[in-house]
């Protein structure tokens, strides 16, 4: 319309120039106000055009600004727009894009979260490097293993793990892209570990490095008892065997028919058969404690008990000449597994023989109190290291390897009588100091004799 007005005003604005008589013809100052309106028209559509032009370039520039934003994790700016606008729905779109991303964001925080905290927990060692060897993660159980703090993110691992074996397993990795796996001991702390070290590959150009810790010490620790315990059964077997198997073939050569050789040959034979049967014992009484044995409660007089126990012990008392003190009340009656405290006293008054001086004494006290009974077997023997009190009851485990030796055993005595004792509702204590002697008490709770339930019963 603009264009056609001033086309217009410009043809009759060139009639009126030239002569022609026009039939109402405008006069020259209306073509030219017509001309001029025309190209003020004309200006204010372009003007109008441009600013349009403008607000969608800058409107355009606004969106792609909010997706660059978005691609780039950055918090986009927010762009409002009239419904009527043309570009409307294409803001809706960015922003559906956007609240999608924020979604996933969040649930892979949550996750990244949950992950982090799963690793932390875990008892393993874990470091994870980057492809520039720098620290990406790494947990609590790692730190405690390498023995100084590894949670720094971003940081040359070499200069931060300084155990040669582990970094050269690293390293073997990085440059061989293959998963390596050894067992190593850490300089700086004796403990051993069993690394795992994997490649991890995220993109065709990405990839992750695993160092997997898992502390194998006490593993080891049990192994290397197990293999002495093995070793000491194996010494306690040979031992009465060749004895046994020695002074019956020379018995079968001939020296039954001497009374006093077939006496003493019989007798050692007796003892090292009951050194064969004491062992067997103990291990057969480890495999019923594992087996979660059940109680069998009866009523026995404490101090009747005991005198009859020791009676089995006369020999080895008379050989050392060691003295016995039974220091019980009569009247002591109390409900216990009877087989179980058998195997606990038995167990601690060998021991108190057997680890005893040569002419010591030994004393069986006991009482029952309000809420529990106990039993206490004491000597004036070789006493027990300090530093070894705490792990007697380990088994396997045996103080002073040569004189255990010497005396027999095999280490697995007083482990038995503490899983009995625990399996009584007990517990058992030691008070040793070397050279002065041990006291060990057995406690347990009280139960009424069966006679006092059916009383109150009544």
């Amino acid at each position: 319309m603009i264009i056609f007005l001033f086309l217009a005003a410009i043809f009759l604005l060139v009639i009126q120039q030239s002569g022609v008589a026009v039939r109402h013809a405008w006069s020259f100052e209306t073509c030219f106000l017509l001309l001029v309106t025309a190209m003020i028209l004309a200006a204010v559509d372009v003007c109008g055009r441009f600013l349009r032009f403008k607000k969608r370039k800058d409107e355009l520039q606004l969106l792609n600004a909010r997706l660059d934003d978005i691609i780039d994790g950055r918090k986009p700016k927010h762009v409002l727009l009239d419904p009527t606008d043309p570009y409307y729905e294409l803001s809706r779109t960015i922003s559906a894009v956007q609240s999608m991303k924020n979604d996933l964001s969040k649930s892979f925080v949550t996750q990244q979260r949950g992950y982090f905290s799963l690793i932390e927990y875990l008892t393993i060692g874990v470091l994870v490097l980057d492809q520039d060897r720098k620290i990406y993660l790494s947990n609590h159980a790692m730190s405690d293993l390498i023995g100084r703090e590894m949670n720094l993110k971003g940081q040359i691992y070499v200069n931060v793990l300084r155990t040669y074996e582990l970094s050269q397993l690293i390293e073997k990795v990085y440059q061989d892209k293959q998963d390596q796996h050894v067992e190593i001991k850490l300089d700086f702390s004796a403990k051993i570990v069993d690394a795992h070290v994997v490649y991890v590959p995220v993109s065709e150009h990405h990839f992750l490095v695993m160092a997997l810790l898992y502390d194998i010490t006490e593993l080891k620790e049990i192994e290397r008892m197990q293999m002495d315990f093995v070793g000491n059964v194996s010494h306690e077997l040979k031992t009465p065997i060749t004895a046994i198997t020695g002074f019956s073939e020379t018995l079968l050569q001939g020296a039954m028919n001497d009374p006093k050789a077939l006496n003493e040959f019989l007798n050692i034979i007796h003892q090292e058969s009951l050194k064969l049967t004491e062992l067997v014992e103990d291990i057969l009484s480890l495999a019923r404690i594992d087996a979660s044995p059940e109680l069998k409660l009866v009523e026995i007089d404490l101090r009747q008990f005991l005198i009859e126990l020791l009676k089995s012990f006369r020999p080895e008392i008379n050989k050392k000449e060691i003295q016995i003190y039974i220091e019980i009340p009569s009247g002591c009656v109390v409900q216990v597994d009877q087989n179980k405290l058998r195997h606990v006293v038995n167990n601690l008054v060998q021991n108190a023989i057997k680890y005893n001086n040569r002419k010591g004494k030994v004393w069986l006290k006991g009482t029952i109190k309000k809420d529990f009974w106990f039993i206490s077997v004491t000597d004036n023997g070789y006493g027990i290291p300090k530093d070894e009190k705490d792990r007697i009851f380990e088994r396997f485990y045996r103080i002073d390897t040569s004189r255990s030796r010497q005396n027999g055993g095999t280490g697995l005595g007083l482990s038995v009588v503490r899983e009995y004792v625990e399996a009584m509702s007990g517990k058992i204590t030691v008070e040793s100091q070397v050279g002065v002697g041990s006291t060990f008490t057995v406690t347990f709770p009280v139960v009424l004799p069966k006679k006092e339930l059916n009383n109150e019963a009544e």
